[in-house]
């Protein structure tokens, strides 16, 4: 299989945030798994299939990360263009869902996206009363 990668020393919170400019798998993960990858090993990752750029990370912990973005399969190869890039952390930024992600992980970011909505509202509502 033929990828594109790129790796980053990256710490807890911050982003990491790939364009795409075809729908395609796009993986995130560590150095450990990224050698399992390339060996054809079972692995983990982070991510999956994404039809919309740009897809965002947000690291859930300080390792060295790899972005992997497919180029199809053997069988059936793709020409992708992508790039990558880091960027400070940011709590509003969530990461993106994969097409292909299962039930309980997409049913759980959107609970997770309705909780941050409203504890962000809360937030501005608390900040606009002023003392008088």
């Amino acid at each position: 299989m033929k990828f594109l990668y790129q790796s980053f020393e990256a710490k807890r919170k911050e982003i990491i945030e790939v364009e795409i400019d075809v729908p395609t798998k796009v993986k995130f993960m560590t150095a450990r798994e990224l050698k399992a990858y390339r060996q054809g090993k079972t692995h983990t990752y982070h991510g999956g299939m994404f039809e919309e750029s740009p897809v965002r990370f947000v690291i859930p912990f300080d390792s060295i990360w790899t972005v992997v973005v497919e180029k199809g399969s053997y069988d059936a190869p793709i020409a992708v263009k992508a790039s990558c890039s880091r960027m400070s952390p940011n709590s509003l930024a969530v990461s993106s869902i994969a097409i292909d992600a299962p039930p309980e992980v997409r049913d759980q970011a959107m609970l997770n996206s309705i909780a941050d909505a409203e504890q962000h509202a809360a937030e501005i509502s608390m900040a606009s009363k002023s003392e008088g």
